[in-house]
């Protein structure tokens, strides 16, 4: 079963309806403590590899105009573990916006100064004046029963299966939208492994593959294009392509920043979504055409999951 490994997702309450329905009805600046889990990139461990001098773990931060401050929360052994920052707003999502525009420069520049990789795993918000929280953090799911034996794939598929392991197994949605787009691409234009083959109706196959709403939800492509329900491989090619090819322009020296210079919360999300969607229809285009202990499909073609709430995505 799918699900999506990014890091970004929409924030979730974490408090009662109350508080949240208070917090999302008042219109006043208050304050607010956003705080940016981080997580070491190799290990996996919710910590980075920078120590911080005690000195050193409260400073001053003005976004947006405001005055606030960010403290640099370590943990037991002294490892930066989380940035928490405490600001004033009108409302959770620009200050998680704000903050999310300061924690990404502020970890560019730490990132290069101490050689290390650090990840945002996740964050916290917390209206103080409402009681009001909302997290987002990687769901667990459930584990999968899957044999691990060596299962013969055409040696035309192997770019294929190199590129989506490339995508799935990155955090960056930048670069699993690069590489899982890399594979619908070559599907819709009809390019080696996917080109056209009357005899055995491959490229009809691939055609019969439509968006579900389960789909949306599991990428969380629902919020930002609820419309692509029932749409085709290449519907999503079309909106995918050229973002992808603005991505694959700046790695070369004379690109346009399309990575993301100026870092933005709602466009990261945004990225997230549709690189979960490019991955996600990746996997289940490469699954039809190789047969790889794929479940049974009904005549709609619809794939059936394990429900939200057991996958642990609810």
């Amino acid at each position: 079963m799918w699900v999506p490994y990014n890091l970004l997702s929409p924030l979730k309450a974490d408090a009662t309806r109350s508080a949240i329905l208070a917090s999302e009805a008042a219109k006043n600046e208050r304050n607010f403590v956003v705080g940016f889990i981080l997580r070491n990139p190799v290990s996996r461990s919710w910590e980075s590899d920078v120590l911080v001098a005690e000195a050193d773990r409260e400073t001053p931060v003005v976004l947006d105009g405001g005055r606030g401050t960010v403290h640099a929360s370590v943990n037991n052994a002294g490892k930066l573990e989380e940035l928490i920052y405490n600001v004033r707003s009108s409302a959770a999502v620009p200050a998680l916006a704000d903050c999310y525009q300061d924690v990404v420069k502020r970890l560019e520049v730490l990132i290069l100064k101490a050689g290390r990789g650090i990840e945002i795993v996740g964050w916290r918000v917390v209206d103080v004046e409402h009681g009001a929280r909302w997290k987002c953090l990687p769901s667990r799911p459930s584990a999968v029963a899957h044999s691990v034996e060596l299962q013969d794939v055409p040696p035309q598929y192997r770019e294929m299966m190199r590129l989506y392991r490339e995508s799935r197994c990155a955090t960056s949605a930048r670069w699993r939208l690069i590489c899982a787009g890399a594979i619908l691409d070559a599907a819709v234009m009809g390019r080696d492994p996917f080109r056209p083959n009357e005899a055995t109706e491959e490229a009809s196959a691939a055609d019969g593959i439509r968006i579900t709403n389960d789909m949306l939800i599991r990428s969380n492509a629902i919020i930002m294009h609820p419309d692509l329900k029932g749409a085709t491989i290449a519907d999503v090619h079309a909106l995918l392509e050229p973002k992808r090819q603005a991505l694959l322009k700046e790695l070369l020296p004379s690109g346009r920043a399309e990575f993301g210079a100026d870092p933005s919360y709602h466009d990261d999300l945004a990225d997230a979504a549709v690189a979960n969607l490019a991955d996600l229809l990746a996997r289940e285009l490469l699954v039809f055409r190789l047969g790889l202990n794929a479940p049974p499909r009904q005549a709609s073609g619809a794939v059936e999951y394990e429900s939200l709430e057991l996958s642990g995505l609810s």
